[in-house]
């Protein structure tokens, strides 16, 4: 099981850990509800040091990376971040990832824990890919607060939402995963120890347990959930980020592929919180599947992802949520459930 270089001030902090895509990671500090409220009042401070770092470099890599992901890697430029997706020749997801373009020539691309190792050979057939994850840190500050806390370490004023700046080593990008303003750092291990120790003192621990709360009240996709490799970009939604214009692996599978059913939101009207797994029905019959769920603090009510049928995918559709074998009432709604700063 692997730990984050930072475990030891996670654990003085009082977290409680649990196992994550091979990393023993915090669940929780303070609890999830105030860790949630946190970030949307004011800032979280989260170690996502599981997460995969790999370096792309070399005359052909922008080539390259226009063969292996769904977004266009021409409307990148140094300073720039992407996200993108990276498909398999079915046209199914391998993972989805942030890219960044350090220069015309090298790439940072950071990718999810439980597909690193698959998306390294993956790219290795094209070109040499080095990890950094085991020599680097990754630090999310989270929340309208983030700013104001991060300026004292780094110039982050100027930076906009998907770009970041290079201090030195360190990395500092305006993204995140909770659909708050926020950033996330890339720094090497010891600068990281002493830039964790010190957001520490003045900012509230976060654990993956709210993180996914967070995720999933900005309507992100979480991969083995709303991605698979069975799954395609379009049918979980994500044509904004696919490049039809541009030759990609698997671009004609997912193209031809029939869509029977489309992610979207679904809101309890009913007391009850929809979970992974939990089916969904219209008239009495099947309609579907929640792919993630939770109890929404900052909505104060249940919502989830789900795969519908095409024709349910209208905002206020009615549906109901089979919880715990009770058949609550639902509606459809579409993505995101909170719209938070950028």
């Amino acid at each position: 099981m692997k730990r984050s270089p930072l475990f030891d001030l996670l654990k003085n902090s009082g977290a409680r850990f649990t196992h994550f895509a091979g990393w023993e990671v915090p669940l929780q500090f303070s609890g999830i509800i105030q860790e949630v409220k946190a970030v949307r009042q004011k800032a979280g401070l989260f170690d996502i040091s599981h997460m995969g770092r790999l370096l792309i470099e070399g005359k052909n890599s922008k080539e390259v990376l226009e063969k292996l992901t769904t977004n266009s890697v021409e409307k990148l430029y140094p300073g720039r971040v992407q996200y993108t997706l990276i498909t398999n020749e079915k046209g199914g997801v391998k993972d989805d990832a942030t890219l960044y373009m350090i220069s015309e020539e090298k790439f940072l691309l950071c990718v999810n824990a439980a597909n690193k190792d698959k998306i390294k050979s993956w790219f290795e057939r094209w070109i040499p890919v080095k990890d950094l994850t085991e020599e680097t840190v990754q630090i999310a500050v989270q929340g309208k607060e983030s700013a104001d806390i991060l300026k004292r370490f780094y110039d982050v004023a100027d930076i906009k939402f998907y770009h970041f700046k290079v201090f030195g080593e360190t990395i500092v990008s305006r993204t995140g995963y909770t659909g708050e303003k926020g950033f996330e750092i890339y720094t090497p291990v010891e600068e990281g120890i002493r830039l964790f120790e010190k957001l520490l003192k003045e900012v509230q621990p976060c654990g993956i347990g709210s993180r996914d709360v967070l995720r999933i009240e900005a309507g992100f996709p979480l991969y083995g959930s709303e991605l698979s490799e069975e799954i395609t970009p379009l049918e979980a939604g994500l044509e904004r980020f696919v490049d039809t214009r541009k030759d990609f692996i698997g671009k004609d599978a997912m193209l031809s592929k029939k869509i029977e059913r489309k992610l979207t939101g679904v809101e309890m009207v009913e007391k009850g919180v929809p979970r992974k797994g939990y089916k969904v029905f219209h008239s009495g019959e099947i309609a579907g599947e929640i792919s993630s769920g939770t109890f929404s603090p900052t909505l104060n009510k249940g919502i989830g992802m789900a795969f519908l049928k095409l024709e349910l995918l209208e905002e206020g559709t009615e549906v109901e949520v089979e919880v715990r074998g009770k058949p609550l009432k639902a509606k459809v709604r579409s993505l995101p459930f909170y719209r938070g700063g950028k």
